[in-house]
């Protein structure tokens, strides 16, 4: 079963069209010129595609032609939801709603200043809980497992930026450990993707929507070693303009000197978290993003 390259689609020119249909002809036209784009990808986009066929008829069983179908609206709900995050964070959040489930969960690790990990997912778009974020009061360092080119990475920043949030990526030489650590240690939140491992990293195959499937097991070891809270959450869009935040209870995963012992617990953990991620991947079958073979194929 392949790892995560950490590519995402998309570029500077994608995203500079989009910005600029944003910004002189709103939110609506972007939406329209969306259908275009997400047929582009559609038919052009094979690999990507097959995969996304699969999770369709494979995974929620449906039909040959709700698969077909759910393939171009998984295209263009990563559209509408990268189209908000863009709008949203780019000073246009005025323009969105959203309920809140659990928010009060995360308002209790800032209050009580113990620091946590929030373990999210690539569906949705948990960045567009900034309306949330700016009310807790704590630095949130999203950790980006997303390889994409420097230049799209700088233009995204440039025109999104959103100084509540502190982004550390990851890289290859592992340097990004120290900037995760000192997080940690400073009692703030870390927001990462708990649907993604990549080369050389740990992971457990667990049973997920009916099939076995690799998860890391990272985010939950450093849990355990700082001894700091987790909560997963997630951030799903329900209709143009509104949003539904969800996010558990903290928990705390004990950290056990016996190598085996901690393994187990680190897989109980695991598969806690993807229980819940599976409820949202039922609940919101066409918002979860993910464009690599991810499940085991007889």
């Amino acid at each position: 079963m392949p790892s995560w390259k950490g590519q995402s689609r998309g570029t500077v020119l994608g995203y500079k069209i989009f910005v600029f249909t944003l910004k002189h002809l709103g939110l609506s036209f972007a939406y329209f010129i969306l259908l275009f784009v997400a047929f582009y990808f559609f038919l052009f986009s094979k690999s990507s595609s097959r995969e996304i066929y699969f999770y369709f008829r494979e995974i929620h069983k449906f039909s040959v032609i709700k698969s077909i179908v759910g393939v171009y609206r998984n295209y263009y709900s990563f559209g509408q939801v990268l189209l908000d995050k863009f709008a949203i964070l780019g000073g246009l959040k005025g323009k969105f709603t959203y309920n809140f489930d659990g928010e009060h969960h995360l308002q209790q690790m800032a209050n009580e200043k113990t620091g946590g990990i929030i373990i999210n997912a690539h569906m949705g778009s948990f960045e567009t809980a900034g309306q949330l974020l700016e009310r807790i009061n704590t630095r949130i360092n999203l950790i980006v497992l997303d390889a994409e080119h420097k230049q799209i990475k700088n233009y995204t920043s440039d025109v999104l930026a959103n100084k509540g949030v502190n982004v550390i990526s990851i890289q290859s030489d592992f340097s990004h450990i120290i900037p995760v650590s000192n997080a940690l240690i400073n009692k703030e939140l870390i927001a990462i993707a708990g649907d993604r491992f990549i080369n050389d990293s740990k992971a457990y195959k667990v049973d997920f929507m009916g099939k076995k499937a690799l998860f890391p097991s990272g985010p939950f070891y450093l849990a355990a070693r700082f001894g700091v809270p987790v909560t997963f959450a997630f951030a799903m869009k329900e209709s143009k303009t509104h949003y539904h935040f969800y996010a558990t209870a903290p928990i705390y995963i004990p950290k056990i000197d016996n190598k085996d012992e901690q393994e187990k617990i680190l897989l109980e953990y695991v598969e806690k978290y993807v229980k819940e991620f599976e409820k949202m991947v039922k609940k919101y079958p066409y918002q979860w993003f993910n464009y690599y073979p991810f499940w085991e194929k007889n």
